[in-house]
């Protein structure tokens, strides 16, 4: 039977200051962030609710950014590795789809995933098997890291966009504002969809445009790459002519 994650952090993480094990810090972080926001987060207020002191939180993580990139880490534990046995477009699409179940768990902390490079071996895990999807995809490895950055980026930011409200229903004073504006005629037409469009159906619609990017990108690579014969003979032309 699978432990509780909790459970299992504990046990992997050592007693520092006073006794505190380092997982309960972060847990008892994370769930200040939840409570008050990430904007009004601080060691202070975090150690207010552990119940410590500040100097305890930078004694086991050093400054404020060591203690949030331990609860991004925190937050990366939570997506499970797909079965590489999976076709590489399927896996990134439950990726993404674990990312966005996590954005709705914790809507406050979330954004912290766009803050760090890497927040450890959890995270690390998790680009290892997004980088082996990209390359089972035909991706050459040398345009793994961009290809990797872009459509990585683009998932966590459909997330973080969703619960800060950007891909939620226009509100009555927005709708009211834009029908007063009548240079926007598209926008205006295109209002009676906004209303009922639902995040699930945008999410849905940028995971399929990223997944047929790729396939698309890596069908035409040659294409891309090479220039058509006919150059090189419009090139041979004009040296001719110099």
């Amino acid at each position: 039977m699978r432990k509780p994650i909790s459970t299992v952090m504990k046990k992997k993480h050592p007693r520092g200051q006073r006794g505190l094990v380092e997982a309960d810090l972060v847990e008892a972080s994370l769930a200040e962030i939840e409570r008050g926001g990430l904007d009004d987060f601080s060691l202070r207020c975090a150690a207010r609710a552990i119940g410590c002191d500040a100097a305890t939180l930078i004694y086991r993580f050093g400054s404020k950014e060591g203690l949030e990139r331990a609860i991004t880490e925190r937050l990366h534990s939570e997506i499970q590795a797909p079965s590489e046995k999976q076709k590489w477009d399927k896996r990134l699409v439950e990726l993404a789809r674990q990312y966005r179940s996590l954005a709705k768990r914790y809507p406050q902390a979330f954004p912290l995933l766009l803050r760090f490079w890497t927040s450890g071996p959890r995270d690390l895990m998790i680009a290892e098997h997004w980088h082996r999807a990209l390359a089972d995809a035909g991706i050459p490895e040398a345009q793994i890291p961009a290809v990797g950055c872009a459509t990585y980026a683009s998932v966590l930011g459909l997330c973080t966009g969703e619960v800060c409200g950007l891909l939620g229903l226009p509100s009555a004073q927005s709708l009211s504002e834009i029908k007063d504006l009548d240079q926007f005629t598209l926008t205006r037409r295109l209002l009676p969809i906004f209303q009922e469009l639902g995040a699930e159906t945008v999410f849905e619609t940028a995971l399929n445009l990223l997944i047929v990017g790729v396939k698309t990108t890596y069908e035409n690579k040659h294409k891309i790459s090479q220039p058509h014969p006919s150059f090189h003979k419009i090139k041979q032309s004009n040296r001719k002519k110099i």
